[in-house]
């Protein structure tokens, strides 16, 4: 009876324009799309500290989701840290986007990422999985990716967004930096899509925000 919920959920499913912007954002922070068969599907996995980001996409994702939330303990380098994590169902729509964003089973940054992350849903979730609060400014940790991708990354954001940022040197790879001179601008872009629980990543001057109810449906 459940695979039968599970194909019916698939069969009626089409990927809505907000979803396809919270995955762009989610893929280049914590998410990641595995192949399964023919089809693919979505994995979504943070450290227990950010249940309440992964509770806000298994929302997001309900309708081709078919698994509650799963809690679980893992070893990285030796420690051990808790996280949680849901999976998709497989779906083509899945399957076009690891297609961009994945080359030899490897996740990359597309080269046409200035025509996929227009949205600032997209960004602000990218900042959600992996952005930082750095003194005055911002970072968003980028290690996973090449030099030349994450190059790509800024212009995409003056690009789009009109966004001045720098390439910095961190545990031998390089991560994006929004100097204070930014985070005005920033935050008036992103800030009505910003969970409560993430705005501690901006600076205390930019926390005087209260998030609408735009960012839940």
């Amino acid at each position: 009876m459940v695979n039968i919920r599970h194909k019916e959920k698939k069969l009626i499913f089409s990927l809505s324009d907000r979803q396809r912007n919270i995955l762009i954002g989610s893929l280049l922070g914590d998410a990641n799309i595995h192949k399964k068969g023919r089809e693919s599907r979505v994995f979504f996995k943070h450290s227990i500290n950010q249940l309440p980001l992964l509770e806000w996409k298994r929302q997001e994702f309900d309708e081709i989701t078919g698994m509650a939330i799963d809690r679980f303990k893992q070893n990285v380098k030796d420690k051990q840290y808790e996280f949680v994590q849901f999976v998709t169902l497989t779906h083509s729509s899945f399957t076009q986007l690891h297609r961009i964003f994945y080359k030899k089973k490897k996740k990359v940054v597309p080269k046409n990422i200035h025509q996929l992350l227009k949205d600032p849903i997209s960004l602000a979730v990218w900042i959600m999985d992996d952005g930082a609060k750095d003194n005055l400014g911002l970072t968003i940790q980028t290690h996973s990716f090449r030099t030349k991708e994450v190059e790509r990354l800024i212009l995409m954001l003056k690009k789009n967004f009109n966004l001045i940022t720098t390439p910095r040197k961190n545990r031998g790879k390089v991560i994006i930096y929004f100097p204070k001179s930014q985070i005005s601008d920033l935050w008036k872009i992103v800030k009505i899509y910003i969970l409560p629980e993430y705005r501690y990543k901006f600076p205390e001057s930019r926390r005087d925000y209260t998030p609408s109810s735009v960012i839940r449906r």
